[in-house]
Order: structure tokens, then sequence, then C-alpha cells
């Protein structure tokens, strides 16, 4: 070919390769910016983190650090965070539950686009924190709590797989309308009855007498029901000073009468077995209430129902139904916050109880 002919071809085949070259870059592009589309498109999910064993025990992490220990949210949800407190739960108060649960209506309210809500929490008061924000919940979006039986320096550590597990219902459609729920091993439970029941099992939380409403399977929120017995209770504060005392072989009441002169708005009254309460008992029990405070009774077996001997009803005790001590005094917690009567903390009891519509 004659130099004339080659420079010709040269010049034909110069646009064709710059074309080539467009081509390819583009679809490096595409290919790149893929990712970043689809996770504009993921669920938003937030993180309110309080602290706990689940994020480092002693030193607890912050949000950001309780995040970066599950990586694979990334493709799951789009996640944004905040600390609420970082304390062990040992150390939670009525106080800062309500506070959580106020963030969490703030959060739902603000943005109607917010998929749910993941809370991380210590193991120790962790059923309490959960039913509070239960009872205050408004709004049918998912609240999540993730909590660790093992802290993350540990090898065996459980927390950052419940801690994924949680993001994943949370960000799940199924979970709507479910009220708060607990996710450890797998297993999701509702607030309403999850218990912790072991003090180190991974396994310790449970749903004695209820079974969980479902489970996390290969990255799959199952749902085997929905929870039916759940009350709302508008508020703008509660009340903290109510006691928790469980009878045993010889009360005599003092620890009522103790309770009652040291300012306490509502005693919960783990009494024997389905309602057994000696007259020394009684006699106590008639005088917290002759100062107004609100006394519950609920059996100290944590299982079954317990039922209120006439003379008990006259003078206004609830009875709990088949709510655990740690429970009904929650409810109290809220109730008497909201200032409600006794005869609408029994209608509410009930209703939880699945013994009222």
């Amino acid at each position: 070919m004659s130099a004339a002919g080659a420079m010709k071809c040269r010049l034909l085949y110069q646009p064709l390769r710059t074309l080539a070259s467009c081509v390819v870059w583009l679809a490096v592009a595409l290919r790149a910016a893929a990712p970043s589309a689809a996770a504009a498109e993921l669920p938003r999910v937030h993180l309110l983190a309080t602290g706990g064993t689940i994020s480092g025990g002693q030193q607890p992490l912050d949000a950001a650090g309780v995040t970066a220990l599950v990586p694979g949210v990334k493709q799951i949800a789009a996640v944004s965070m905040e600390d609420v407190t970082r304390v062990g739960s040992s150390r939670m108060t009525p106080e800062l539950q309500f506070k959580l649960a106020s963030r969490i209506n703030e959060l739902f309210t603000k943005d109607p686009a917010l998929a749910g809500i993941v809370v991380t929490h210590g193991t120790d008061t962790l059923e309490e924190t959960a039913f509070l924000v239960d009872l205050l919940l408004a709004g049918d979006r998912p609240v999540v709590f993730a909590a660790a039986q093992r802290p993350p320096r540990e090898t065996d550590t459980d927390g950052p797989r419940n801690l994924l597990n949680a993001f994943r219902i949370a960000a799940s459609p199924t979970a709507r309308g479910t009220g708060v729920l607990v996710t450890l091993n797998d297993e999701i439970h509702s607030a309403r009855y999850v218990r912790k029941t072991h003090a180190i099992a991974v396994e310790a939380f449970q749903s004695p007498w209820a079974g969980s409403v479902g489970y996390v399977d290969a990255g799959h929120v199952i749902l085997t029901r929905r929870p039916a017995a759940r009350v709302t209770i508008a508020t703008s504060r509660v009340e903290p000073n109510v006691d928790l005392i469980t009878l045993t072989a010889g009360s005599d009441g003092h620890l009522i009468r103790a309770a009652t002169a040291a300012g306490a708005k509502g005693i919960v009254v783990e009494v024997f077995g389905r309602g057994n309460v000696p007259p020394a008992i009684v006699e106590a029990v008639q005088e917290a209430r002759a100062k107004d405070v609100a006394v519950v009774y609920t059996t100290r077996t944590r299982g079954g129902r317990v039922e209120v001997d006439q003379e008990s009803r006259k003078v206004g005790v609830i009875g709990g139904e088949d709510l655990d001590g740690l429970k009904a005094r929650m409810l109290l917690v809220a109730a008497l916050g909201a200032g409600a009567a006794t005869e609408t903390i029994q209608e509410w009891v009930n209703r939880l109880a699945g013994s009222r519509p």
C-alpha cells in the first residue's frame, strides 16, 4: 500500500477507534453507577443506639461503630443513625425509655418514607424497654430491638448476626403492623410476650406460652403470625415511681408500706399462684389504695392468669391477667403518666390479655 493509502486508512480507523473507546467507557460508567442507583432504591432504616453488650459492653461503641460490625447491611437498607444514650441496660430508667419512645414517634412523624427503626439495647432491661415503646408507639411501621448475649470482643459474638437480622426485619414490608419486635438467635418475638430467660445463653429470649412470631432464615424474614394483643397509650410523660414486689413465704406487708411511704405512685405485687394473697398483704394493699396508690396483682409464677378476689376489687386493685410483673410495671409507668383511671388501666390490661377486643 502506498504511503497516501496508509494515511487514508489511519484517518478512517481513528474515528472508529474513538467511538469504540466511548462505548467501552460508557459501559464501565453504567456498571459503576448501577450499585449507587440500587442503593438509592433500598428501604431506609434508622438506627437508634443505646449501648449494651451488642455495642461493646463497658465502653460501648457509638452508632457508627455498631453499624461497622455489619458491613452486609449496605445490601439491605440505606442506614442513618444516631445515639440516644450509651449505657449498660442495667442503668436504664423510665425517663430514658420514654425519651427513646418519643424519639421513635418523632422520626416516624417527620419522615413518612422511613421504612422502620432498629434499636440496639442491652439485654438486662430489653424486655421492659421494648414493651414500653410498644405501648407508646404511634403508627404501624416496625421497630426492631437487637441485642447480644456475647460482646463483640468474643470470637463467637452473636451481635452482628442479630443486628443484621434486625435491619432485615425493619426493612421488610411484611413487618408493618406488628408493633415492636425483638430479634436474637434468628428468632422474632413480640415485645408483648418476650422475656429474658437465661443469663448468658444466646437463645435466652423466649416468649413462654405464646411462642415467637417468626424467624429469619437465609436472609428471609418469615412471619408466622401477627401480634393481636396491643394497646397504644398517648402521653406526654411517664411515672417512674412504680415499684415491683414479689410475695414470699412470710410476707407481712412491710415492703408495700415502705414503698407507699417512699412515694410510690403505683405498686405491682407478684402474688402466689392464681391470686392467693395472705391477710397481712391484703391489709397493706388496702392502706396503699387509701392513699391513692395504684396496685396491680400478677402471678409470681410468670405464667398464667391471676384472679382478684371481690374484697380487693372493691378497693380498686387491678387484675394483671397474664402480664408478668415487669410488663405490668411498664404498663403502670405509662398509664399513670397519662393520668389514666383505674378502670381504664383494667381495660387496657384486659385487651393486652386478649380477654377483651
